[in-house]
């Protein structure tokens, strides 16, 4: 047998056995190492799939659209509450501001006119009604006067009249017996057998009865012209019952004038509506005055300038975007397999690529649906043409307080890795509350760092 053959086959086993040992060696050694890893994955969900938010706040014109005069801010500024971003042209807007002052005036000054046309009704009506009704009243006597009036006058005329007929018929009476008389001692003056004295006498006798005859028929005359008394006074009675008649239209037409009280009321409630609206439209003409000059809602990092001086703006078009550092958060998509042991308050560590370096946080909130449901392009899986996809569920983080986080910037990408556990139920209350006194946070009264 050659030598160096069998030192080469003594030598074989021994570099064989070696390698054995050293690869058991390593194998020891990193057995610990892939425990750890293992257990590591095991109880906590990774992804590469997440990014640094911010709630951005698209700042425009309220209400008012014109060209913009002035800029005050740009991209990467740090604003205050208050603080003037942009200012847009308000000559238009101060001439509807005088607009609707002179409009207030006059809508105030109309009010006030009827107020004052009001005040005059409730005195006067009231006056008017007294008034027409004493008017009533005295009508009224006068008609009962002229009623009591016309019947006297009418006995009394009656009376009259009966008394002169009784004297004409006596009248006549002695003138016949005086004339019979008279011509009997006549013709027997002419046969003489009566004296001559006694036959004047009796001529005597008949002229007078002539006279009293006449009287009579005088009086009678006079007494028949004293109808026409009656007459007048009925005539004055029926002037009397028309001026009754006409004092009764004038009460009824002062009692309505009552409505015309209800009247004034309904316009001076008018009046008062026209006032709000005119002091309405002058608030809204100074508020877009005010308007034009668009202030920073909240304080913080302007990151987006849209527009420049002389452009227009446009009521509602966002011009300025900003965002508050401080409500920084995470956003992770998580593999729905990964969802297992993911709970509201789990601790997580959160590496930032750009700083190279991990900063602590907890889970927030998981969302209730995946970003697919989101998509543009909707999935349809009735065309039989189906791949079944793990879905990403966004899981929100925020970062432990008390870190220095100003060199963060909205959208850089992170690794997030979080811990499985069953979660924190009341820091997740505690933080949920927090961020929403955050999102509607205003630290700085209105104005703060305005010019």
């Amino acid at each position: 047998m050659n030598p160096q053959e069998t030192n080469g086959a003594g030598k074989f086993p021994v570099a064989k056995v070696l390698g054995i040992i050293l690869l058991l060696a390593t194998a020891g050694a990193m057995a610990p190492m892939a425990v750890r890893l293992v257990e590591f994955r095991a109880g906590h969900s990774i992804t590469d799939d997440a990014f640094i938010e911010a709630r951005m706040v698209h700042v425009g014109s309220d209400g008012v659209s014109g060209r913009i005069i002035r800029v005050e801010t740009d991209e990467g500024m740090v604003g205050k509450k208050g603080q003037v971003l942009f200012e847009i042209d308000a000559d238009h807007y101060r001439d509807q501001v005088a607009l609707a002052e002179a409009k207030a005036r006059v809508s105030e000054d109309e009010r006030r006119r009827q107020e004052i046309a009001l005040e005059k009704l409730r005195v006067d009506v009231p006056l008017g009604v007294s008034e027409a009704n004493r008017s009533l009243e005295m009508a009224r006597i006068s008609e009962a006067k002229m009623e009591k009036v016309l019947k006297l006058t009418a006995d009394e005329v009656a009376g009259t009249l009966s008394e002169s007929d009784a004297l004409v018929g006596v009248a006549e009476a002695n003138q016949v017996l005086a004339r019979q008389e008279h011509e009997r001692f006549t013709t027997l003056l002419k046969e003489n057998a009566t004296t001559l004295r006694r036959t004047q006498e009796t001529a005597r006798t008949n002229d007078s009865t002539k006279a009293e005859l006449r009287l009579a028929e005088a009086k009678r005359q006079k007494a028949a012209a004293a109808r026409s008394q009656v007459e007048v006074a009925a005539h004055d009675l029926e002037i009397a019952r028309v001026a009754t008649a006409k004092a009764r239209l004038g009460v009824d037409i002062a009692e309505n004038r009552n409505r015309g009280i209800l009247e004034a009321r309904q316009a001076l409630s008018i009046a008062g509506d026209a006032v709000d609206e005119a002091k309405a439209l002058l608030n809204l003409a100074r508020r877009n005055l005010e308007n034009t000059k668009v202030l920073a809602p909240v304080s913080g990092i302007v990151v987006r300038r849209a527009k420049s001086t002389g452009d227009h703006a446009t009521a509602g078009v966002p011009v300025i975007t900003m965002y508050d550092p401080d409500g920084m958060y995470v956003t992770a998509n998580l593999e729905e397999t990964r969802l297992a042991g993911v709970a509201p308050g789990n601790p997580a560590a959160v590496r930032v690529d750009a700083l190279g370096r991990e900063l602590p946080a907890r889970v927030l909130w998981i969302n209730r649906s995946t970003g697919a449901e989101f998509s543009l392009l909707p999935r349809n899986v009735v065309s039989g043409e189906f791949s079944k996809v793990v879905q990403r569920v966004p899981v929100r983080l925020v970062f432990e307080p008390g870190q220095d986080l100003s060199e963060l910037r909205a959208g850089y990408s992170v690794r997030v890795t979080i811990r499985h556990g069953p979660g924190d139920a009341a820091w997740a209350s505690k933080a949920l509350e927090q961020s929403r006194r955050l999102d509607s946070r205003f630290d700085e009264p209105r104005g703060n760092g305005a010019p």
